[in-house]
């Protein structure tokens, strides 16, 4: 049986290949994945306001990392930050028109993108692939490792 770690990677390099082939592709190149699952969280959570502690708590990326990506992402016009009333030192930040149209096209392109990823399998075994999937990330966020490094 072939090693599923290596596979994963091997699926990973390609799925980021027919990425790079996109339509977006030359429109997008100074916008990174992170920023595409960072505005589509906010695209998902547009009823609240967010803020980049959120980010931190959903996404397992370092602090510095989130916010060198806040700031290009606002550098580039996609959001803005804006203070609220009742703490000067918090930013909610916020999309910006064109941070909306991008997840349109984004959307569009993911939708296409899965629709040829997922060719052939049924519902049964796309929900098998997710369970699995899911549970290796489950073991990964309990090992030792991953505990030292919090």
């Amino acid at each position: 049986m072939a090693e599923l770690g290596f596979e994963i990677h091997r699926l990973a390099k390609l799925m980021a290949r027919e990425r790079m082939r996109s339509n977006l592709h030359a429109y997008v190149c100074t916008v990174t994945g992170t920023h595409c699952y960072f505005i589509r969280y906010l695209v998902e959570h547009q009823d609240r306001d967010i803020f980049q502690k959120d980010l931190e708590r959903c996404f397992p990326i370092k602090r510095s990392a989130i916010t060198s990506a806040l700031q290009l992402m606002e550098k580039n016009g996609l959001i803005i930050r804006e203070s609220v009333l009742w703490d000067a030192r918090l930013k909610k930040i916020v999309l910006t028109d064109k941070g909306l149209e991008l997840h349109r096209q984004i959307d569009a392109e993911n939708a296409a993108f899965e629709q040829r990823l997922v060719k052939g399998l049924t519902k049964e075994q796309q929900q098998m692939v997710l369970q699995a999937i899911q549970k290796m990330q489950q073991n990964l966020n309990e090992s030792p490792e991953k505990r030292e490094e919090l």
